[in-house]
């Protein structure tokens, strides 16, 4: 890891504190610079804006969300378990992690630019995810699709399912349970 990485970090990790505590419209680039312990300019010559810092704080937490739920997968599950599982403990833990950052939550909901690139950066990842999943789930034969092509559309459709989920569970549904039901519906279908 370089100094700038290093430091990289060091600015997010501040600014993910600073956003829980005021949200970015309150949150002022002197008070992340304090809490990182950083010279403003240093922040400015990393970041344009504490939107940008903002944008990528909501990024590096997603990121760490999706690398943890990964690695709670357990080797030698069958893949229809392990796609439950992953769909069942992700939108738990995103939905607890909004409840945790209920202020910054609420501005990303009315933020359509960074709804937009989040949409687009979480859908890619999954994407990546359930192509390697049912691919796996082909070698052990508990799938079968006629070629690559429809393995691949197949991913891109669990991905879409995911991100129409995500949206109906964080506006509108009330309920943990339904958590649970949407991810055996995905894994054993309905």
């Amino acid at each position: 890891m370089s100094k700038d990485d290093i430091i990289r970090e060091e600015i997010i990790a501040a600014a993910k504190r600073v956003f829980q505590k005021w949200g970015l419209k309150k949150a002022t680039m002197e008070e992340i610079a304090a809490e990182a312990g950083k010279a403003k300019s240093t922040l400015y010559y990393y970041y344009q804006s504490k939107e940008e810092i903002f944008d990528e704080a909501i990024f590096a937490h997603l990121a760490m969300i999706l690398a943890d739920v990964k690695a709670g997968l357990t080797a030698g599950l069958p893949v229809k378990e392990k796609i439950k599982r992953y769909v069942a403990v992700s939108l738990t833990e995103m939905k607890h992690h909004a409840q945790i950052y209920s202020i910054v939550w609420d501005e990303i909901k009315n933020n359509r630019r960074l709804l937009r690139k989040l949409r687009e950066r979480l859908q890619q990842e999954e994407r990546i995810f359930y192509r390697e999943m049912l691919e796996s789930g082909v070698q052990s034969g508990e799938f079968v699709f006629s070629s690559d092509k429809e393995l691949i559309a197949a991913a891109h459709t669990l991905a879409g399912l995911m991100r129409a989920l995500i949206l109906y569970l964080f506006l509108e549904a009330e309920e943990s349970e339904q958590i649970d039901i949407a991810a055996r519906l995905i894994a054993n279908g309905i």
